[in-house]
């Protein structure tokens, strides 16, 4: 013990005496694990949501597997129809309960205020899932169908310091419903409170059996509302398991599920409860946890190699103490312990100044993320000691091996080791640090480059200039579609009012299976519609190849089951038509069951523009209208417009024409953000990880140039006095200094290119591989490192050739 105590105080007078050294060292280390225990925290964090509840490892939730050849960008997704819900209660008694959740945006109002709020409707099984905490009432409160759930935070929005219990709200102006329980708010870490695209809090619970009064959505018989922020849970008893409930999921999709949508979703299957907040970043089909995993522990390697580099040169100074170590009688094993123990003293240093620093990211990451990251030091101390002790090891044993491989007779005849063999290993575990720099900085240029590519192809659509207004699907909204039409079209500026059942970058997909031939139903195709009218495809600049637009009189509801349709020239492959010309006139049927069969005639073909966008790739569409279809407004405002002025006229006049209902208002280019935010927070991301990748591995070379040019202090003498200027021993240190970087750049962009091609195929429109990025990324890396080199060597060759000749 005493022996470990004086080793780690002659570590601490190491510190001391080569403080510049060691403060790299240190910040190194730091910023190395720093990154690398904050990728850790992040993964941890999204892989344990929910594991407060009770009886979480026995909830499982439900999914769909969609068909490979659906090309919609993913391959699965975590809910499921509403309709497997009472098939699974009838069909599998051995289960203790099923609960589906099913999000819809209300008009609510409280005493005389009018707002919209997500709201949840649930079956009253969700209680019983669920271990809520119950501030009043009890898991009762759903039982009854004018029930309501509200948890603290909206007690408190909503009636203030008044006791809600009993407490009536008014849903839609129409149905009252009543307050039976408050909860303690859900803690953050818990995929109700996981959002992807639109933050929904979890705040209000409704009965699912009012659902269709509400709503007029019929719950136990919808196949097609299969959005991942609508869940189904499963609670099994403890002698049942996944593997059982896969198998009587896949039974039940074979009985049950609609023939004519088992082309799009093949499958069923469930997830443990803890797995439910990755699916949903599984949604945008990328690697993300793998490569903010792999990304971590490049930055900690990069921060390993510079302790190893500049440890093992600082250890070539003490070689005389450890001839005269080995003279006394020290063994390999004694001097091992030494190396590794003052390895051991710089990573806990660094460890604790990495704590610090998260202790300031933390917190900023839950302000931007809304996020409930944490550190528990009680549950992590183990892991963060073994993190230190591997680090450590790992950093403290090359220089160890080093150094006291040295015979004692030659370490105390010289002040230094030299040879190529330690030489070569500096020089390699540089290269792999700029290897690493190099390949991320590569991979920022391409992921910028496909974002610009993402950002310039939405400009097919004249987002900047299109306003929406949603909720119109809404029964009262409903009745005044056309005095808000043309109270709309009177406002100054405003070119175009058009409805429609989406709009541009939503994602939302409505499939159907149809069919060329009529009663034949074996062999199907999928087409993806979107109901319109009359003046969507002018506000949205999309051109018809051939044939007519939908007019006034097409957009009369049919009584004989036929809808006049135009489809986009993706949509004439599915069908097999051979050009545009021969489609018009041509029909396809969609079977509805019960004899009734749905014909839809084409009168025009338009252009393919990529309604879904990102990673999606351009589906077959087919347009009609449908009057009760519709639920967007897209205001389309022209050039010239006062863009603040003519918004402000938008919502006078719709409290005017519909003042009980709130405006729901907001660009179209705020709906493209949702999702092309995500691509920015991963390019933010990557652009964070370069920067600390380039920062320490160019740290690693001005240290490890400054200690090489001290070794080379005499012999630089030497050159000048035989005539050498500073130009020729300024360039002739820099070549010496970046011969790593040199060779780790073909690499670097071997593995960037890689990588590229990897990333770009998540897209259905990728760039071309910008070998230019990846050249620059390499090219910036050389720079960058003959710069820092550079400062070394101009340092050394001014210094006086006669101080030089008198070193050591």
């Amino acid at each position: 013990m005493a022996m470990l105590g004086n080793y780690i105080k002659v570590a601490y007078r190491n510190i001391v005496k080569n403080r510049i050294y060691t403060v790299i060292n240190l910040l190194s280390l730091a910023i190395g694990l720093s990154v690398f225990l904050f990728s850790s925290l992040f993964i941890h964090y999204e892989y344990t949501n929910d594991v407060f509840f009770q009886k979480h490892d026995r909830i499982y939730t439900l999914g769909s597997k969609i068909n490979e050849n659906a090309n919609i960008g993913i391959d699965q997704v975590n809910a499921v129809p509403s309709a497997i819900t009472p098939l699974i209660k009838a069909e599998l008694p051995e289960i203790e309960a099923v609960s589906r959740t099913i999000v819809r945006k209300l008009l609510f109002t409280v005493g005389g205020d009018a707002f919209y709020q997500k709201a949840r409707f649930a079956d009253a099984a969700l209680l019983r899932i669920f271990d809520f905490e119950y501030i009043q009432g009890d898991e009762t409160a759903l039982d009854n169908p004018t029930g309501i759930v509200i948890t603290e935070t909206a007690a408190k929005k909503y009636f203030g310091d008044k006791n809600p219990i009993g407490h009536r709200m008014m849903i839609n102006h129409k149905t009252d419903m009543v307050v039976r329980a408050v909860i303690r708010d859900v803690p953050a870490n818990s995929q109700f409170n996981s959002y992807f695209i639109e933050r929904t809090p979890f705040e209000i619970l409704l009965p699912i059996a009012s659902m269709e009064s509400i709503t007029g959505f019929h719950p136990d018989t919808n196949w097609e509302d299969s959005y991942p922020i609508n869940m189904t849970y499963v609670l099994l008893p403890e002698n049942l398991d996944q593997d059982w409930l896969n198998s009587q999921l896949r039974g039940i999709y074979a009985r049950h599920y609609p023939e004519q949508a088992k082309s799009f979703i093949t499958g069923l299957f469930a997830l443990p409860l803890v797995e439910a907040n990755i699916a949903t970043w599984q949604l945008i089909n990328l690697p993300i946890f793998t490569t903010v995993r792999i990304l971590g522990l490049l930055v900690l390697l990069i921060a390993c190699v510079n302790y190893i580099n500049l440890a093992t040169a600082m250890a070539m100074k003490r070689t005389r103490e450890v001839g005269l170590r080995k003279t006394l009688g020290a063994g390999p094993f004694q001097l091992l312990l030494q190396f590794i123990t003052e390895s051991l003293v710089v990573t806990s240093n660094a460890m604790m100044l990495a704590i610090a620093l998260l202790e300031f990211i933390i917190p900023l990451f839950n302000l931007v993320t809304g996020r409930a990251l944490s550190m528990i030091y009680v549950s992590t101390l183990p892991w963060l000691l073994l993190t230190v002790l591997i680090v450590g090891f790992i950093s403290g044993s090359y220089p160890a091996y080093q150094i006291i491989k040295t015979a004692a007779g030659e370490a105390l005849r010289t002040s230094g080791i030299k040879g190529k063999s330690s030489s070569w290993v500096r020089g390699l575990m540089l290269g792999v640090q700029f290897t690493i720099s190099v390949f991320i900085l590569a991979l920022v240029f391409v992921v910028m480059a496909q974002n610009n590519r993402v950002e310039e192809k939405s400009t097919i659509f004249p987002k900047d200039r299109i306003y929406t207004l949603d909720g119109l699907d809404q029964a009262e909204i409903a009745k005044a579609r056309e005095s808000l039409r043309n109270a709309m079209k009177a406002i100054p500026g405003v070119e175009n009012f058009s409805l429609s059942s989406q709009v541009p970058f939503e994602g939302t997909i409505t499939s159907n299976s149809v069919s060329t031939t009529l009663n034949d139903f074996s062999n199907t195709v999928n087409i993806d519609q979107i109901n319109i009218d009359h003046e969507f495809l002018d506000a949205y600049d999309i051109a018809l190849v051939t044939g007519r637009k939908l007019s006034l009189q097409d957009f009369q509801k049919p009584d004989d089951g036929r809808f006049n349709v135009v489809v986009n020239e993706m949509a004439l492959k599915s069908l097999k038509i051979a050009n545009p010309n021969e489609a018009i006139g041509r029909e396809f049927y969609l079977d509805m069951g019960e004899n009734n069969v749905i014909t839809y005639h084409i009168i025009g073909v338009m252009e393919d523009k990529n309604i879904l966008g990102f990673h999606n790739d351009i589906k077959p569409f087919y347009m009609f209208s449908k009057p009760d279809g519709y639920r967007i407004a897209s205001i389309r405002l022209s050039a010239s417009a006062n863009q603040k002025q003519t918004i402000e006229a938008i919502n006078t006049a719709w409290k005017r024409v519909i003042p009980d209902y709130p405006v729901q208002g907001r660009p179209l280019t705020d709906i493209f953000q949702d999702m092309y935010g995500i691509f920015e927070w991963i390019t933010k991301s990557l652009g964070a990880f370069s920067l600390l990748a380039f920062f320490l591995a160019l740290t690693g070379l001005f240290s490890l140039s400054a200690f090489m040019a001290e070794q080379r202090t005499k012999e630089i003498g030497i050159r000048k006095v035989y005539g050498a200027t500073p130009g020729q021993i300024v360039q002739f240190l820099i070549l010496q200094f970046s011969k790593p970087v040199m060779w780790a750049l073909p690499f670097a962009i071997a593995f960037a290119y890689v990588a590229s091609n990897t990333y770009l195929e998540f897209f259905d429109d990728p760039i071309a591989l910008p070998y230019g990025s990846l050249l620059m990324a390499g090219l910036i890396g050389l720079i960058l490192s003959f710069i820092t080199a550079a400062c070394q060597a101009y340092s050394v060759a001014m210094r006086s050739p006669v101080n030089a000749l008198h070193h050591e």
